[in-house]
């Protein structure tokens, strides 16, 4: 039977003998146990990824892109310049990147000054346009996508690799 060395700070070190004591195990049991789980855990995000499909461009130039990863969030919103209303999906790809679809819908005022757009006759505009940004990190996005867009990515970076957490409840 192969011998691996496992070294255990100090500071871990109660943290090993109580796994040891409350599972009454071996230790080597209990870290092959963790360790099944552990990659149980990962085939299962891993088998999440689906095929995107995403539309990019706009009216008679659009066409279609496609890749691999699971969707996180959903956004809507204005421009930094609060001139056009938006809508977003922000998106993990199986390499780890961060894809955001970032789709102009229409003028702000459509949705502010009704007046206005009656008047201008904004409403007659075809503005629709989508954009998909990748990066292998939020900052990479900066400029690109609203600025509170870019809070919503960088707080989905900050809750680690999936957009899950485990309670202990």
């Amino acid at each position: 039977m192969p011998t691996k060395t496992i070294y255990v700070s100090e500071q871990d070190a109660p943290v090993f003998e109580e796994a040891r004591q409350v599972a009454g195990e071996t230790l080597s049991s209990i870290i092959a146990r963790a360790l099944r789980e552990f990659l149980a855990r990962q085939k299962q995000k891993e088998s999440k990824l689906k095929e995107i499909s995403v539309h990019i461009g706009s009216g008679n130039s659009e066409h279609e892109q496609r890749f691999y990863g699971t969707k996180l969030e959903d956004w809507r919103g204005f421009s930094d310049d609060q001139e056009w209303w938006l809508q977003a999906s922000v998106y993990s790809t199986q390499k780890g990147n961060w894809a955001v679809l970032l789709t102009t819908v229409c003028k702000a005022s459509l949705l502010t000054d009704k007046k206005r757009w009656k008047a201008s006759g904004d409403y007659l505009l075809d503005s629709r346009r989508s954009d998909l940004f990748v990066g292998t990190k939020p900052e990479d996005l900066k400029g690109k996508i609203p600025t509170d867009l870019l809070y919503l990515v960088e707080d989905l970076a900050s809750h680690g690799e999936a957009p899950v957490t485990f309670l202990d409840i």
